[in-house]
C-alpha cells in the first residue's frame, strides 16, 4: 500500500539535496541545514498564498461539468488553472527565499544563478510529485481517487505537451 509520505518526504529530501549541491557548485557554500530552512521558508510562504486561492479553485471545480469526453476542454483548462495556481504560488513564495539568499552577502549575480537553479529544481520535482499524487482534479479518463494505479506511468510534461496543449490548440 502506498502512503502520502512516499511522495512528500523524498520530494523534500531530493529538492533539499539538489539545492544544497547547486548552491555549492554555484558559489554559495551553505550548510545542508541552512538550505533546509530556506526551503521551508519558501514552502511556508507559498502554502499561505495557495491556501488563500483554495476558495477560488473550489468554486471553479464545483462549477465545472461532470467529467465526460464532451467536457474534456473544461477539465483540461481546470487542470491548467490548478497547475497555474500551484506554480505561481510557489514562484511568489520563493521570493522570500530569494531575499534570504541575498542576505548571505554573496554577489547579486551569484544569488540570481543559485535562485534560478533552485526554481528549476523545484519546478521539476514539484511537477513530478504533483503528477504522481494528482487526486484532486477529476479526469475525463479516470474517476477521482487518492492515488491512481497509473500514478507512476508517464509524467506531467508529457501529458501537457501530448494531450492538453494539442487538444486546446486544435480548436
Amino acid at each position: 500500500m502506498r502512503s502520502w509520505a512516499i511522495g512528500t518526504v523524498p520530494a523534500w529530501l531530493s529538492t533539499s539535496l539538489l539545492s544544497w549541491i547547486l548552491a555549492h557548485l554555484l558559489g554559495v557554500p551553505l550548510r545542508f541545514g541552512q538550505v533546509a530552512v530556506l526551503i521551508f521558508l519558501g514552502l511556508g510562504s507559498a502554502s499561505v498564498l495557495l491556501a488563500s486561492l483554495a476558495p477560488v479553485a473550489w468554486l471553479f471545480t464545483v462549477s465545472a461539468p461532470p467529467p465526460t469526453a464532451a467536457a474534456r476542454t473544461a477539465h483540461n483548462l481546470l487542470y491548467l488553472m490548478h497547475t497555474g495556481f500551484v506554480g505561481s504560488s510557489g514562484l511568489l513564495g520563493s521570493l522570500a527565499l530569494r531575499q534570504a539568499l541575498r542576505a548571505t552577502g554573496r554577489p547579486p549575480e551569484v544569488v540570481r544563478r543559485v535562485y534560478g537553479a533552485w526554481i528549476l529544481a523545484y519546478a521539476f520535482v514539484g511537477g513530478e510529485i504533483a503528477w504522481a499524487l494528482r487526486p484532486f482534479v477529476g479526469s475525463v479518463y479516470h474517476p477521482v481517487v487518492f492515488i491512481r494505479d497509473d500514478a507512476l506511468r508517464g509524467n506531467v510534461y508529457e501529458f501537457i505537451f501530448t494531450d492538453v496543449l494539442p487538444h486546446l490548440l486544435s480548436r
